[in-house]
């Protein structure tokens, strides 16, 4: 059995050469890549908490030197924030306070950083997530000034970050470290389908032997013998050769359909997000695979490299559009195709104006099926109807299955698990 640490270290890109310079690496600032990794991925997941050994906030305390202004404290963080979402606009007689405020944090967060370095503290000793809620702004400014994260913007309900190419590798191995985490498996390098075709894999059914077909490998010299022996025949010729036939091996394309619809916001669009990036990376050494990811609303476009921790869930579904997308990507590829459709409820949209956005879904359904694609549907939704559809498109399709998942933030351990390592 492969130990987990063996398993993680085949997807490590030792190749990799184009990562840029990084600051925060360096033992001056304190901060390792791990670190950078786990601080990103808490701002993407808002849902991934940890323990905290350390608490932040008595950092800031240490120092404010106005009695007045430790035992507000919590007022004061609370119109700081206030005073970052509004964009400057305070009660006035606040302000002195708030700037030895902004100051106290900045003091912190340089102190944490010290102490990362002199050994004082570790990193395990702090919550990513605490350290967010806390000095939230001054993190990002550094992880800005390194180029991880490109653009800010906190608004009154959400914080919107915009993330670099580098910032989705890191996420992206985190998510995958997350998943493997109780996976110590090794998977085949090539998808066997029951295709017939010719390999140098055999597989388990005799048959004569087809020169057109079978190669030196696929001869079956024990069975051959056993054949010439009880015809009398020992001419080895090639009528008396028994063969094993040859296992159909190519290449697979997963297509993921993520919907980005306004309906999907909160842990069921992290959750799908998680499993696109996760499965990504467990399968880019993987020559035998290849993923194309998906987003739809009422629209459909591939999201590149770099691309998909940007997206935002907004507009209506349409199924069928992103169903249609997914056999274009197939054709184009001229692959065996599996796709995944990742939903939280019925079509509500259909860019076909003759046909109501369910009955567009499940005529594209039943034209997928008519290309070499199998479909699974991810439901993350229970309603009645959404359900019905859902076994309608199945059956249209022919080759495909439906799952649900009541927490989508478990769809990440499910693909890397079943595509990314089993597969």
């Amino acid at each position: 059995m492969l130990e987990k640490e063996e398993f993680k270290d085949d997807f490590k890109d030792e190749s990799r050469s184009d990562k840029p310079e990084c600051g925060l690496c360096h033992t001056e600032d304190g901060l390792s890549e791990e670190m950078v990794s786990n601080l990103l991925y808490s701002f993407f997941n808002p849902y991934s908490k940890t323990d905290r050994k350390i608490k932040v906030e008595e950092y800031i305390k240490n120092h404010l030197k106005d009695e007045e202004t430790i035992q507000n404290f919590e007022k004061l963080d609370s119109i700081f924030r206030e005073l970052i979402t509004n964009f400057g606009y305070s009660d006035s007689s606040w302000v002195d306070k708030l700037d030895e405020f902004r100051e106290a944090r900045e003091k912190a967060w340089n102190q944490i950083k010290e102490e990362l370095q002199s050994g004082i503290i570790t990193e395990e000793d702090l919550s990513p997530n605490d350290l967010i809620e806390n000095l939230g702004e001054e993190i990002v400014e550094e992880l800005i000034k390194e180029g991880y994260i490109q653009g800010y913007e906190r608004r009154r309900y959400r914080r919107i970050i915009t993330f670099s190419e580098e910032a989705e590798r890191l996420i992206g191995e985190k998510v995958l470290n997350l998943a493997l985490e109780n996976l110590p498996v090794r998977c085949p390098g090539l998808e066997e389908t029951s295709k017939r075709g010719i390999s140098i894999f055999s597989g388990h059914k005799i048959t004569e032997y087809d020169p057109n077909t079978h190669v030196f490998d696929n001869i079956d010299l024990s069975e051959t013998l056993v054949k010439c022996a009880m015809s009398g025949d020992m001419s080895f010729d090639e009528k008396n050769i028994v063969a094993r036939e040859p296992k159909h091996m190519e290449k697979v394309l997963y297509v993921m359909l993520i919907d980005v619809s306004d309906s999907m916001r909160g842990k069921k669009f992290i959750g799908a997000i998680e499993a696109a990036i996760g499965l990504r990376e467990a399968i880019k050494k993987r020559e035998s695979r290849e993923l194309s990811v998906v987003a739809f609303n009422h629209r459909a476009r591939e999201i590149r490299r770099g691309e998909i921790l940007n997206l935002f869930p907004q507009g209506r579904t349409d199924i069928g559009l992103a169903l249609r997308k997914a056999r274009e990507i197939i054709l184009k590829k001229d692959a065996t195709g599996l796709v995944f459709l990742i939903t939280d409820g019925e079509p509500t949209s259909s860019y076909n104006p003759f046909l109501s956005p369910g009955m567009c879904a499940i005529k594209e359904a039943k034209m997928l099926g008519g290309v070499d694609a199998r479909l699974s549907i991810i439901m993350l939704g229970k309603d009645d109807s959404f359900r019905k559809i859902c076994e309608r498109m199945a059956e249209a399709c022919g080759s495909s299955r439906i799952f649900y998942f009541s927490n989508p933030l478990d769809l990440k351990n499910y693909f890397v698990r079943e595509y990314g390592i089993r597969g």
